[in-house]
């Protein structure tokens, strides 16, 4: 379990030290939690718009917690949904902090943690037009508190 924990922290700098390059972001929007949490109903729902079918690219979801969130990870079910109705459902394992305790990501001196993790890595869309992502938290609590922000975060791959 160490070894898969340890995989994902380094899949995590990856994605860090390709944004610190500064890559050309495709699309990026978030959606805020309302304060009483994250409703395991709650669907956050992401548009994007996709012309570049050459180019490979990221695609990357952002989690923001705060420092009162009880977990060292969170569960998110999430459905693509292509231009053509495709629909692919994946469960993606975001780890929120390392095996101290330590939040993962920005915001090491605030009360927020800002952390992107790795959905599609080096990807190229099939076809252009709407591309809708529909992300619902994964986890076994009713309402899940301590959760500020999700996003979704499509970067071109340098």
């Amino acid at each position: 379990m160490i070894r898969i924990k340890s995989n994902w922290f380094y899949a995590l700098i990856f994605v860090f030290a390709l944004l610190s390059c500064g890559p050309n972001e495709w699309y990026y929007s978030s959606v805020e939690v309302p304060a009483n949490g994250w409703h395991k109903d709650t669907v956050a729902v992401f548009k994007s718009e996709i012309s570049e079918l050459n180019k490979a690219c990221h695609v990357l979801v952002e989690v923001e917690n705060n420092e009162y969130y009880a977990y060292s990870n969170i569960w998110l079910f999430l459905d693509a949904v292509s231009p053509s109705g495709n629909v692919q459902r994946d469960t993606l394992e975001c780890i929120l902090a390392d095996e101290f305790g330590n939040w993962v990501g920005q915001g090491a001196f605030s009360k927020n943690h800002k952390s992107l993790h790795p959905y599609k890595i080096n990807i190229r869309f099939p076809q252009s037009g709407l591309y809708t992502y529909y992300l619902v938290q994964g986890m076994r609590d009713t309402v899940l508190t301590g959760i500020e922000k999700v996003g979704i975060k499509i970067i071109e791959v340098k």
